[in-house]
């Protein structure tokens, strides 16, 4: 299958329509770690944005080691899109403001500039996508993802569907 810039819009698609994901980082001794993230944006170009307290397990994992990646399902479409990525922490007292949202009140009572709340900038380097629904599903049909590199980054075995957006 011929991976075109419509791979970008179906991984964004799926991971717009829903508002959690799973976030995998790895602990200091390798082993990993997957948790559900509630996403605050996603940029055009696949920059997620989610804050977490500096505190956190996960934000420990991400300042160490910050190649994790970032996974969206959706189970009724058969589809899912992972997203490999650069975690960022972003010190910026406007930028979290800006990126605020009032839902996250519950695990920030004090809020974007309370002191426990960190935002994290994702910046993905490759997208890995198969929905069934929308036709993205290379030979063999069913066993591997359609995958593109973003920004001339990625690692990985060479696999069918590989492309460059």
């Amino acid at each position: 299958m011929l991976i075109t810039p419509a791979l970008l819009d179906t991984a964004l698609r799926i991971v717009r329509s829903h508002g959690v994901g799973f976030l995998a980082t790895t602990d200091e001794c390798g082993a990993p770690r997957v948790r559900p993230v509630q996403h605050l944006a996603v940029e055009d170009d696949a920059t997620i944005w989610f804050a977490t307290s500096p505190r956190s397990r996960k934000a420990l994992d991400l300042r160490a080691r910050p190649e994790v990646s970032y996974s969206v399902e959706d189970r009724p479409a058969v589809a899912y899109a992972t997203l490999y990525a650069r975690a960022e922490t972003v010190d910026s007292e406007a930028e979290s403001s800006a990126r605020w949202d009032e839902t996250l009140r519950p695990f920030f009572p004090a809020g974007p500039t309370g002191g426990d709340f960190l935002l994290v900038r994702l910046v993905p380097h490759r997208v890995e996508v198969l929905d069934f629904s929308a036709g993205v599903h290379p030979e063999p049909y069913g066993l591997v993802p359609a995958i593109s590199v973003l920004r001339g980054a990625g690692s990985g075995p060479s696999q069918a569907g590989k492309s460059k957006l």
